[in-house]
């Protein structure tokens, strides 16, 4: 049955802003846009549809960094480095026992990255959602949004989307490729005796415990259950429960009652079971729901995994980032992959950048976001103030740029 129809009256939108670069999504990849863009002087505006940045960092509770570094040689440089560094000096993040990888307070994110953002001078909005573009064809020149205030434009030079589907690209007229990985809910648990739940763990009862959970919970792939070193007494759950279409808000309904519900059926069972948990409760479920990936954006370049593997170079690398399951896998990121083929005045950032579906896997975490959502920033900024397209940018200078703001844009040695 077809659905009916109305037709909306035209209106005339009030342009609130006119700026030099415009980052819509603020979760890493969007902040970082915008900390760099503002740093290297373009008038920047940051839209954020929930109430903080962070996205599925903060919002989704995924608050696990694998090593920056590959032996002595830094590998994730330049904002998501201070970013990790600041919050390591707040007391707001740990590195794990491993030594390389860490953890991090979801508050604190939120906190440092708004005022990141105040101090490089950034416009931020909050609570608004893009809902179209405008401009000549096959060129952007700015965005819709919709927010309390009602509909509303915003004019840009440039615009970085960082919104993890790929959406403002999409509504330019890029193609793209689906890419429907797994979706999870994180979730926090409180008031446990860790050092119960530790002796179970040792010896073993903790595992039988835990795979009858994970069956009678539901989901269909992973699910952890670890403590949170930063506070005492919690432990944190990460899960994949399933496939689907991410882009369909009945499915993200189904999804987050889904994961809630789960989410309580873990806490029933390991009160009832678990040491140590006998009188723990649940903090709380994810804000943001973990979609993983929707969109692959088609760029005038594709990353592929065989090519980390491989440890390809790029004339055009402008950041680096490493694969979270195997971090001495480290990989060049190009400028062609942030750049949408046949659309100008838009550069992309984050999980819906141009690659495969297995580079994608490394490529849509925290400390990769930030360093393809600083690349961008830089270009942003550049290609405003020259008003060419990002296609047209010299690489030699944008990779200068960003070298000397500490992002690191070369393959280190070999391990």
């Amino acid at each position: 049955m077809a659905h009916e129809t109305i037709r909306e009256p035209a209106r005339e939108l009030p342009v609130i802003a006119d700026v030099d670069a415009l980052v819509c999504g603020g979760g890493p990849a969007g902040t970082a846009a915008a900390i760099a863009s503002a740093r290297a002087g373009a008038k920047t505006m940051l839209l954020e549809r929930y109430g903080c940045l962070g996205g599925l960092a903060t919002g989704g509770l995924v608050i696990v960094l694998p090593p920056l570094v590959r032996g002595e040689h830094q590998v994730i440089g330049g904002i998501g480095r201070e970013t990790l560094e600041r919050l390591l000096d707040a007391g707001e993040a740990e590195y794990r026992s491993d030594g390389g990888s860490s953890r991090f307070d979801p508050e604190g994110l939120k906190r440092l990255s708004d005022q990141m953002c105040v101090e490089a001078g950034v416009f931020l909005r909050l609570h608004s959602w893009v809902v179209g573009v405008f401009g000549e064809p096959g060129r952007l020149e700015g965005a819709i949004i919709e927010s309390k205030a009602g509909r509303q434009a915003v004019r840009a030079q440039v615009i970085v989307d960082c919104t993890g589907d790929g959406d403002v690209a999409t509504m330019a007229g890029a193609h793209f490729e689906r890419d429907d990985k797994m979706i999870g809910l994180p979730f926090r648990i409180g008031n446990i005796d860790l050092d119960r739940w530790s002796e179970a763990r040792s010896d073993g009862r903790a595992t039988a415990i835990h795979k009858e959970t994970h069956a009678a919970a539901g989901y269909e792939s992973h699910f952890g259950l670890s403590p949170f070193p930063l506070n005492p007494g919690v432990a944190w759950g990460n899960n994949h429960m399933a496939r689907g279409d991410f882009l369909d808000p009945d499915v993200l309904t189904r999804m987050e009652i889904r994961g809630r519900r789960a989410a309580k059926t873990v806490l029933d069972l390991v009160r009832a079971k678990m040491p140590g948990f006998e009188n723990s409760w649940l903090i709380d479920t994810a804000s943001q729901i973990g979609v993983r990936c929707t969109r692959r954006i088609n760029g005038l370049a594709t990353m592929r995994y065989e090519e980390f593997l491989a440890e390809r170079s790029f004339e055009d690398s402008v950041a680096l980032g490493n694969d979270f399951r195997k971090p001495s896998v480290v990989f060049e990121i190009p400028l062609g992959s942030l750049i949408p083929e046949g659309v100008g005045g838009v550069l992309v950032a984050g999980r819906c950048v141009s690659a495969d579906a297995e580079a994608m896997e490394a490529l849509r975490e925290i400390h990769c976001c930030w360093t393809m959502g600083e690349a961008a920033g830089v270009a942003a900024a550049m290609a405003s103030e020259r008003n060419i397209e990002p296609s047209e940018l010299p690489v030699p200078e944008l990779r200068e740029r960003l070298a000397e703001a500490g992002a690191v844009v070369d393959l280190p040695p070999g391990a």
